[in-house]
């Protein structure tokens, strides 16, 4: 048997498999969510191209050796931080952020690839054991994190910029930081996100502030003017949100069928609300199903860091299984309204051409280490 032989008998099929099915569905509920709105039709076969496009990258992506990719980390993590910084000055604004460069036919979100780029830094940062055990050997790596958040906090977007500080915590703990440093380090980052509270936008602790009061309404306070005034502003969304997955019960209303979604009571729902079309129409026993989809995706992405020797490919792993697994579950959470809305899409699901490429570009990656077997030098290797 050939070496190419060799190297696809080990590709791990479970990740790659668990992608094509989340990206189905996401077709699927992309053409419901958009069937009856004449302003967004060309979106399910615009994702179904990007889809296509994604897949293609992630091919290419698969037959390069990926010690290559490790010598390049830093030059990815510098692109995606210098598309950050030229969004002010080149992309649109458009509702009221500036998010998106703007090219013939299509657009580009750099938050997307900017998480990418902080796992192949961080990776390339802490492949060395040593950088990851003392205190201070913490820093740096939240400093990487914390330069491309910040740059995506000021777009604003709030909930994208969340997203790196799992993938940091997890990293870092898989790399050999102790407990006692990563608790530090999450007491100065609540420091942090307490001052920054008051450098937030009215409409973003609008939202906080509106999410905190609903836990105290019952049935009665659902009557009162305020409430319902609310309801119809900062609320609507998440309302309209938790409605979708109530009325859906255990089976839900069926694909296309959904009030909320078919009478256009809930917006964004093809990006930052598809998971509350997915309980309306499928119900609780649908959506626990396509959860169990991104757990074996997520797992599966663990599963090949656990089998890999070669700390770089290691800790790839499980940053790319972590940013789907933080993203995901706060998209649901968001749809649930268990945490204010951020706007973030659903791995593979949502609508977006950045997302499902850079998230297929990651799950490619962790594909690529899992089907070969690259030397170990050193001792921490083993470790």
């Amino acid at each position: 048997m050939n070496g190419r032989a060799l190297w696809l008998e080990r590709l791990p099929a479970w990740p790659l498999l668990c992608t094509l099915a989340l990206t189905l569905v996401g077709l699927l509920f992309i053409g419901s969510a958009t069937a009856d709105d004449p302003r967004f039709g060309a979106q399910q076969g615009r994702q179904a191209l990007f889809a296509l496009c994604s897949a293609g990258l992630g091919a290419v992506l698969l037959c390069v050796p990926y010690a290559l990719v490790l010598r390049t980390a830093w030059f990815w993590y510098g692109v995606a931080t210098v598309a950050l910084l030229g969004l002010p000055w080149f992309a649109p604004e458009l509702n009221g952020s500036r998010r998106w460069y703007a090219l013939p036919g299509f657009s580009i979100q750099p938050s997307e690839f900017a998480k990418l780029g902080v796992v192949l830094a961080l990776a390339h940062w802490l492949r060395w054991k040593p950088r990851a055990k003392a205190l201070h050997g913490l820093w740096l790596p939240v400093l990487i994190a914390a330069v491309p958040a910040g740059l995506v906090l000021i777009e604003p977007d709030l909930g994208s910029s969340l997203v790196f500080a799992p993938i940091v915590v997890a990293m870092c703990y898989a790399a050999g930081s102790s407990r006692r440093s990563l608790a530090v380090a999450g007491l100065v980052a609540i420091l942090v996100a307490a001052f920054g509270w008051f450098h937030l936008h009215d409409y973003q602790q609008e939202r906080v502030l509106t999410w905190w009061q609903h836990w105290g309404w019952d049935e009665a306070s659902l009557e009162q003017p305020e409430v319902r005034q609310l309801l119809r502003k900062a609320g609507y969304q998440p309302w309209q949100a938790l409605i979708a997955l109530g009325g859906g019960g255990l089976r839900g209303f069926g694909v296309g069928q959904g009030p909320q979604n078919r009478y256009d009571f809930l917006t964004y729902r093809s990006e930052d609300y598809v998971f509350a079309v997915v309980g309306e129409e499928i119900g609780w026993l649908g959506a626990a199903l396509l959860l169990l989809l991104v757990l074996g995706l997520v797992f599966g992405l663990l599963g090949i860091a656990a089998r890999t020797r070669e700390r770089f490919g290691r800790l790839c792993c499980v940053g790319v299984a972590t940013w789907i697994g933080a993203q995901s579950l706060l998209h649901v959470a968001v749809c649930s309204w268990l945490l204010p809305a951020t706007g973030l899409p659903l791995p593979f699901v949502s609508y977006g051409g950045s997302s499902m490429l850079a998230t297929s570009l990651g799950v490619a990656l962790c594909v690529n280490i899992g089907a070969r077997a690259e030397p170990v030098l050193g001792a921490d290797g083993y470790t």
